[in-house]
């Protein structure tokens, strides 16, 4: 669900005349089109009242199980809509859905006032904040926290208990449990870099969703976690991840991985439980990293990898391989 504290709401509903009318799409059979749609979401969570999209044939199969009213679809893929969904084809679904999330929600833009910190925020017990760090409009923190200088923490953010913040920071669209360190300046909650190219133009599209980050995370200097386009970027418990990471929108980390720096992953991956990332790695978009899997240093994942197995070089493959490789490649080379 898009959490009203971050953004807001410009239209309770819209029609389908309206979205059509927006979308330019088409629809190849009679339908009500009065008929109130309330708001947008992905496949998998969208229901009966809300419109959703597929920009791609490797979300078919969520497709087949979507509880969603309304889809923006191309029209090849008509045979494959459910029989209680309604497709409105068009052939850009991903700039459709981008025109339709504007037209519904905007971001709530910040009182900025002369106070560093907002009347509004909620400050726990035994929290010190450095007299230059600015806190916007409804930020929670909890006890026993720790924010140093030059510190932001935007509006609607909240912080758990026993967390530290360190100095050149910034914080917004995003919610922090309890026990976590974020070293100096890092950005959590930023745009996903989320644009739908329509024509020679790239359109930036709104990103709703926002950074969730679970207990006793540690975050190192200079890493970047963008927010999340309509799902959340999440972290989850005990993650640790060093400096100068990125990780994009949508991105989901399991429990207990681990992650060394200049390592990035593209948007909406899954990176299971207790996987560990060594260092100047990439994880491509849209793929998956099974729990306790080991990925090796500099290595380019452009796959899925399964859980438990270990991989290494670009593009990345089974250690065991990557090594007979390199083996016969520099054999190859020896002067007789």
């Amino acid at each position: 669900m898009i959490k009203s504290n971050f953004f807001k709401k410009k239209k309770e509903y819209l029609t389908i005349a309206s979205i059509i009318a927006i979308t330019n799409a088409k629809i190849t059979k009679d339908i009500d089109l009065s008929l109130k749609v309330l708001d947008i979401n992905i496949l998998e969570n969208a229901s009966s009242n809300q419109i959703s999209f597929l920009s791609s044939s490797n979300y078919l199969d969520k497709l087949v199980d979507t509880k969603a009213g309304i889809c923006l679809i191309e029209e090849k893929y008509s045979q494959r809509l459910p029989h209680h969904v309604i497709g409105l084809f068009t052939a850009n679904p991903y700039f459709a859905y981008s025109q339709i999330s504007s037209e519904f929600y905007e971001e709530i833009i910040p009182e900025f006032s002369n106070q560093n910190i907002h009347s509004s925020v909620v400050i726990g017990k035994n929290t010190r904040i450095a007299n230059n760090a600015y806190i916007g409009k409804n930020v929670k923190i909890g006890d026993n926290c720790l924010i140093y200088p030059n510190v932001t923490i935007m509006d609607g953010c909240s912080i758990g208990d026993n967390c530290t913040i360190h100095s050149n920071s910034s914080l917004s669209f995003c919610e922090i449990k309890n026990n976590c360190i974020i070293h100096q300046g890092v950005r959590i909650g930023q745009d996903g870099f989320g644009f739908a190219h329509d024509k020679g133009i790239n359109h930036k599209i709104i990103q709703l969703g926002i950074v969730k980050i679970g207990n006793d995370v540690e975050i190192g200097a200079n890493t970047c976690i963008d927010r999340g386009a309509i799902e959340n970027t999440e972290i989850a418990d005990q993650v640790k991840i060093d400096n100068l990471c990125q990780i994009a929108h949508n991105v989901k980390i399991g429990q207990g991985t681990v992650m060394a720096g200049c390592s990035a992953i593209a948007g909406s991956t899954i990176v299971g439980k207790y996987v560990q990332i060594a260092g100047g790695c990439c994880v491509g978009g849209h793929i998956v990293v099974g729990d306790m899997a080991k990925i090796a240093g500099m290595s380019g994942v452009m796959r899925d990898v399964a859980s438990k197995e270990i991989v290494a070089g670009s593009p990345a493959i089974p250690i065991k391989k990557w090594h007979r490789i390199n083996a016969q490649l520099i054999a190859s080379t020896q002067k007789k």
